[in-house]
């Protein structure tokens, strides 16, 4: 409340003392109030005043400058300069400068990241949760290659979980001691690292961060590994080698390595070897006077004495060679213990005398020889040097007669050369010990000769008489494989002699008949006229089956009248008939035994190869099931062994009937199977492949129809078909494509040897237009070896023309190798079971690679059939096979699918069938 002087005055004077006493205690209390109040203010000021001055500090030192002292500038003039301007631009300084600094930062942590992703190892930073913070590109590949995103994640969880070894864990030690720790053997998935985990503290000391770095040190590891290993194989190998072998310093002349051998030969250990003075042991010379380095020796396989532990001496041979060894000179010393050698001296040197004696009361005649030569150093004959006495008995001569004379002096010479001459050259030239038996009709005494050579262009043969053992052996032998009764061969023969003929069947892929026959009612024979009767009955029989047979056939006789033939020149089963009924005629006639007729019949059941079994037992056995058959057919009469005969002959027979229609109706049809040329990769030819589409069988492959063919003689018009078609539209492919592809076709055994084979090939090449080179002609080993001369001339003939000739199959007829030089040859097929068994059979695909590396020295190439996977290309591509084809590339092509793929490629060198993969 305000009071004017002029009221107070009035009021003064007017207002009793007890009111003014009462103004006046309000007036104080008015007055005290605004002296607290101005001290507020007051204190309000000076903190304002503190506060400005300490925030204006604050900034001055986070932009680098000393604090304000009061001395300095005191209150009224920092108000006065503005100090909240002052903080403003400071703020402005500050922001200014945090945006550079961020700038900075970011060019540096990409720099920093460029850093890590350039560095061959892989980097990963790890909190000190174990959470994965940063890392660089080759800590991805490592680690997490298919993971997104990781930044976050437990690194145990993503990383060591999948280590395959355990160990001290490196977090842990890093996390205890707080120090750089690593691992030098840090295993995951089969793959070796080196870690270094190295932590980062924050300002408090405590660990903020784990830096850790991977090297890859697997192939490090393999390296040491195969080094480690390279290391053992040769200690074992020096250990295990017969020769003792040591390293010497020729400085020193101590023994820097020695092996085991040497120890054992010394008799005591390495440890009492290597280290001291080779002296000790070696060459015991005065010290310091090697026999190399000190006294110019050169040891090269000299003979040296080697002290043993024991003191003993052991001779040996010792070679010396210089070596130089992580930059040291060394000398390799070997040695080979001769002791047993001397002995071995010793003991021929007194064997020497218990030899002559031998040599001189043996029952063999011994000859002692010199080879003699002519003017061109080719060997011509030989001299005798001595013999023995058992050798003058032998020839009934004296030793004065033989000794110094040449061979053609004593023995027989035929076609001017001596008796043995290129048996014994052999055993010269080669030094090689050699048999034979000679038969010497002058003497009439067959001798086993045995040659070995002696000293240089020197041998001496040994000569046994052998002729009452090789009687003995016949008789023996006879008897063995004889039929002691009819002199026929017996069962032990039959099975020898069907195996050898199943072995060419199956060579030449041929046929086989096996005649089982039994006489009918033989006992009754026996038991009528005894069994002196019978066995001239059999005997008789035999006579007749030798006589009527031809020499190629066997007749055996299994026991009691029970009789076999086998016959391997049976082409269809035609040919089995004719047989059989041959040998009823044989027998027909009446038998004349004790001026009684006696009528012979028989029942005969016929198997045969490959139909009714591919082993002597199983056609054996089927043979007798079918002869079973005969008889329960009323005897006299010959059967076929089927388990179904009547419905399979029916078969046949339609089958038969139905392939001489194909041609007419046009049944017939061919694919192409590409050939690929394993160098390019690209198609360079088709097989042509014949199929028949049956009205009511359907489609057939040729195993089903081509046997029938061959035997009923319908394969010569089908080949000129399949001839004829095939180069007829590969023509007309070459003609829409412009692609010249060649063309493989199969000839059968029977066109091959067609007279007319050459000249029918010229005149539809000359009407279809197609080029000679571009027809390969395949012809299979069994054909080409059926008859050598005349196929021989044959593909001279074709090749003469400019076709192409090729064997196929090869490896599945004869095999025989030294026979391919004289065929015109340029491609050669391996056979398809090779090929699929080069994975699973060794020796398969050593004989594939054998026939690859045997083919192409002929100057041949090599064409695989059968290819249906990657892993046999493979073989065949590292082998350097030259082309190929099967289901892998492509199954067989209709025409019209053989030219879509070539109209579907702008040339041939596109048209490729890698791109298949591994299709079926």
């Amino acid at each position: 409340m305000k009071v004017s002087p002029e009221t107070a005055e009035s009021g003064v004077e007017n207002l009793p003392f007890s009111d003014l006493q009462q103004q006046l205690q309000v007036v104080k209390q008015q007055l005290s109030g605004l002296s607290q109040e101005k001290e507020q203010w007051l204190q309000r000021e000076q903190d304002l005043y503190r506060y400005i001055r300490l925030k204006t500090n604050n900034m001055l030192e986070v932009i680098g400058t000393l604090p304000l002292a009061a001395e300095e500038l005191d209150d009224d003039r920092l108000l006065s300069i503005d100090p909240i301007g002052i903080v403003t631009d400071s703020f402005h300084q500050v922001l200014d400068n945090l945006k550079q600094t961020n700038a900075e930062l970011s060019l540096a942590k990409e720099e920093i990241q460029a850093i890590f992703n350039a560095s061959g190892a892989g980097i990963m930073v790890v909190d000190a949760a174990l959470r994965l913070r940063a890392y660089n590109n080759r800590g991805k590949d490592l680690f997490f290659p298919s993971v997104e995103e990781v930044v976050g994640v437990n690194f145990r969880e993503l990383v060591c979980h999948r280590r395959q070894s355990t160990g001290e864990c490196l977090f842990d030690k890093v996390l205890q001691d707080g120090d750089v720790a690593e691992e030098s053997d840090f295993t995951i998935d089969d793959r070796f690292y080196h870690v270094v985990a190295t932590p980062i503290h924050d300002l408090a000391g405590q660990i903020a961060y784990i830096i850790l770095i991977y090297t890859d040190i697997t192939q490090l590891k393999r390296q040491e590994t195969a080094l480690k290993e390279a290391e053992l194989r040769l200690r074992a190998i020096l250990n295990g080698t017969p020769a003792a072998i040591t390293l010497i310093d020729p400085t020193t002349h101590r023994i820097v390595f020695a092996n085991q051998t040497l120890a054992d030969m010394i008799g005591g250990q390495l440890q009492e070897i290597e280290g001291h003075i080779c002296h000790k042991f070696i060459c015991p010379r005065e010290e310091g006077q090697c026999p190399i380095t000190d006294l110019g020796e050169t040891i090269d396989k000299s003979e040296r004495r080697l002290v043993r532990l024991d003191g003993t001496i052991l001779p040996i041979i010792k070679t010396v060679t210089k070596i130089e060894l992580e930059g040291q000179i060394l000398l390799l010393e070997s040695f080979v213990d001769i002791s047993a050698l001397k002995d071995e001296q010793q003991r021929r040197k007194e064997s020497e005398e218990r030899y002559r004696t031998l040599y001189s009361t043996m029952r063999e005649g011994v000859a002692q020889f010199k080879m003699l030569y002519s003017a061109d150093g080719v060997p011509s004959s030989y001299e005798f040097v001595d013999v023995n006495p058992a050798f003058e008995k032998i020839f009934s001569v004296a030793a004065r007669q033989v000794v110094g004379r040449s061979a053609e002096d004593i023995f027989a010479v035929v076609d001017a050369v001596p008796f043995g001459l290129e048996c014994f050259t052999r055993v010269v030239r080669e030094q090689v010990s050699s048999e034979f038996e000679y038969e010497f009709s002058e003497l009439n005494k067959t001798l086993r000769i045995s040659a070995a050579p002696t000293s240089s262009g020197c041998f001496s043969a040994l000569f046994e008489d052998i002729t009452q053992r090789k009687k003995d052996e016949a008789r023996i032998a006879h008897m063995a494989y004889f039929d002691a009764l009819t002199d026929l061969p017996n069962r032990l023969l039959l099975k020898d002699r069907l195996n050898q003929m199943l072995t060419r069947a199956q060579r030449n892929n041929k046929q086989l008949a096996l005649f089982f026959l039994d006489l009918d009612h033989f006992k009754r024979v026996n038991d009528t006229f005894g069994h002196d009767v019978g066995d001239q009955l059999l005997k008789i029989v035999a006579d007749r089956l030798k006589n009527a047979l031809r020499h190629c056939d066997s007749v055996c006789r299994l026991g009691g009248d029970e009789f076999v033939v086998l016959s391997d020149m049976i082409s269809c089963q035609n040919d089995a008939v004719k047989l059989a009924e041959k040998i009823h005629a044989t027998l027909k006639d009446p038998l004349v035994l004790r001026n009684k007729e006696i009528f012979v019949t028989t029942s005969i059941g016929i198997a045969m190869y490959p139909a009714d079994g591919d082993d002597p037992d199983t056609l054996i056995k089927n043979a007798d099931a079918a002869m079973y058959q005969s008889k329960d057919g009323g005897r006299d009469e010959f059967r076929f062994y089927s388990s179904n005969a009547n419905a399979q002959a029916l078969e046949r027979l339609l089958l038969a009937n139905d392939l001489r229609k194909a041609l007419d109706h046009e049944e017939f049809y061919l694919v192409y199977q590409p050939q690929i040329d394993l160098d390019k990769g690209q198609i360079i030819g088709v097989e042509a492949l014949l199929r028949w589409n049956h009205p009511v069988l359907g489609h057939l492959s040729p195993a089903q129809f081509i046997p029938l063919a061959e035997e009923t003689g319908l394969i010569l018009p089908i080949g000129r078909w399949v001839l004829l078609t095939a180069c007829r539209q590969i023509r007309e492919l070459q003609q829409l494509s412009g692609v010249r592809l060649r063309l493989a076709v199969n000839l059968s055994a029977k066109q091959f040897r067609d007279v007319g084979l050459v000249s029918s090939i010229r005149e539809l090449l000359a009407d279809i237009g197609l080029e000679t080179d571009l027809l390969e002609l395949e012809i299979t080993e069994s054909t080409l070896m059926d008859n050598i001369d005349n196929a021989t001339r044959t593909l001279h003939s074709l090749r003469e023309m400019g076709l192409t000739l090729a064997i196929d199959d090869f490896g599945t007829g004869y095999s025989s190798l030294s026979y391919l030089h004289h065929f015109p040859l340029q491609r050669l097929k391996v056979d398809k079971t090779f090929v699929r068994r080069l994975s699973t059979h060794p020796e398969d695909s050593a004989i594939t690679e054998a026939i690859i590396v045997m083919a192409h020295t002929m100057g041949i190439k090599v064409v695989a059939e059968g290819i249906e996977n990657k892993q046999e290309l493979e073989f065949l591509v590292s082998k350097n096979c030259d082309e190929a084809q099967g289901f892998y590339f492509s199954r067989p092509l209709t025409m019209s699918q053989l030219t879509e793929k070539i109209k579907d490629n702008e040339s041939v060198q596109a048209f490729c069938f890698f791109a298949a993969g591994d299709q079926p």
